[in-house]
């Protein structure tokens, strides 16, 4: 008896909002081959603008990649990328570049069988449908941070990834970045002495405008585009790159960058629960704009022995170290400054001398993004989870940031039982997981 998987999966799809599907199969059925050492990487990539694009021009400089589809909600922006990625193609003398497949719906995607990883890249709302279908499907993830918009949903995506056995690599390259590996080592080998205070900031930000609502731009699947989130008229503020400033989508620059600077702090000290959080802030610089999300908030997280505070301030570009985003180290004999730029230490004084030697500036190589996706590359290949930011890790980081997130929107002051992963404060265990809008539904893994 044939069975058409296709319909099986468009069928599931519109009963479980297309994800938990793949369970019921044998495991076997479920599995794609995975790629040898010599073996062609078959990838494809699914939201292709801004940072989609960003990482399919790194993939494709590998030698042992085919981008084999590409996948979008919007038309125009499929077709230019297929123009832009072919002409790239050219322009780098890959020999046995393939035209690849378009496609609007990922479902079909995850059909092909001749795909071994997929790349997700959407807007934050659609990561962990479609990482854990992919999973379910037999294939290995590159997916963009946040890894999840809610903490529920990237506790999901872990589990999806040990119950499939799936590569999924978290898209915080820095991970992989040789001037933040030598910044680990350095604060691991305890020269600034005991560190209990780290500061991490972004600053910067420009105004959204409000805008009418109006008609969906032609050749736009605006239905898809929303997936899970709530049914609202389409608005251009809440489409391609803005949407990181509305909850429904996305948390802001804390979900923007904070994951990804919060995440040095956490790899840094080895810290996952904090004890306690207390976000401020609000809309302070362009109250009447249209975001949703806090142009300046403040987050104190307060782990065991150890204070990280956040902050995001629209106002302004640069905070006093003249940077606009950073980390500093609070050391008893030094301070450590690491941004994307580099990392330098500046000693501490007492009785007119130094307590430690100077470290002078220490230049980033600008190679951390082609590194990270070379890891994930041969992750994939050897099997091994445990990738530079493998979901475990993409799930900390996450964590912390909407832990920030949901302290500012209750307004409360929250307090984490990492035993029972829920708060004391039910307002804030009320925003663990989001509402699906029919006929997505929330896996259940």
């Amino acid at each position: 008896m044939s069975f058409d998987r296709r319909k099986f999966l468009k069928n599931s799809a519109a009963m479980a909002g297309g994800v938990g599907i793949l369970s019921t199969l044998p495991f076997s059925y479920a599995c794609n081959r995975h790629p040898g050492p010599n073996d062609q990487v078959r990838v494809a990539l699914i939201g292709c603008r801004n940072m989609g694009w960003s990482n399919i021009r790194e993939f494709i400089k590998q030698n042992d990649v085919q981008v084999v589809a590409l996948c979008d909600i919007d038309d125009t922006i499929l077709n230019n990328r297929a123009a832009d990625l072919e002409k790239l193609a050219f322009d780098i003398d890959k020999p046995d570049y393939r035209k690849p497949e378009l496609f609007a719906d990922f479902r079909d995607v995850l059909d092909r069988r001749d795909i071994d990883a997929v790349i997700v890249a959407t807007p934050d709302h659609w990561h962990a449908l479609i990482t854990i279908m992919a999973c379910q499907s037999g294939k290995d993830v590159y997916v963009e941070k946040p890894m999840a918009n809610s903490i529920h949903e990237a506790d999901l995506m872990v589990k999806a990834g040990e119950r499939y056995n799936s590569v999924i690599q978290v898209g915080q390259w820095q991970r992989s970045g040789p001037h933040w590996h030598d910044v680990m080592e350095y604060i691991g080998g305890g020269k600034i002495g005991k560190i209990s205070q780290i500061d991490v900031w972004r600053y910067g930000g420009n105004k959204v405008p409000v805008q009418p609502d109006g008609p969906v731009p032609q050749g736009v699947d605006y239905d898809m585009w929303l997936g899970p989130a709530r049914q609202r008229p389409f608005n251009p503020n809440r489409f391609h790159y803005n949407f990181r400033w509305f909850w429904d989508y996305a948390g802001g620059k804390m979900t923007d960058w904070g994951v990804h600077l919060l995440d040095m702090a956490i790899q840094a000290m080895d810290i996952h629960h904090p004890r306690q959080i207390q976000a401020s802030g609000g809309k302070l610089f362009y109250p009447d704009d249209a975001m949703e999300t806090p142009d300046t908030l403040t987050v104190n997280y307060q782990f065991k022995d150890l204070q990280v505070t956040w902050k995001n301030d629209f106002s302004q570009q640069a905070n006093q170290t003249g940077m606009g985003h950073g980390l500093v180290f609070e050391g008893e004999n030094g301070q450590m400054i690491a941004s994307r730029n580099g990392w330098d230490v500046i000693p501490k004084t007492e009785n007119g001398g130094p307590l430690m030697e100077a470290v002078e500036h220490q230049p980033s190589t600008g190679k951390d993004l082609g590194l990270h996706i070379r890891n994930f590359l041969d992750s994939i290949k050897t099997r091994n989870r445990l990738c530079n930011c493998s979901a475990e890790i993409g799930r900390d980081v996450a964590r912390v940031a909407h832990m920030g997130n949901i302290s500012y929107r209750t307004g409360e002051a929250l307090h984490w039982n990492p035993e029972t992963e829920r708060f004391a404060e039910s307002s804030a265990n009320n925003l663990l997981v989001p509402e699906y809008r029919e006929p997505w539904k929330m896996p259940k893994l």
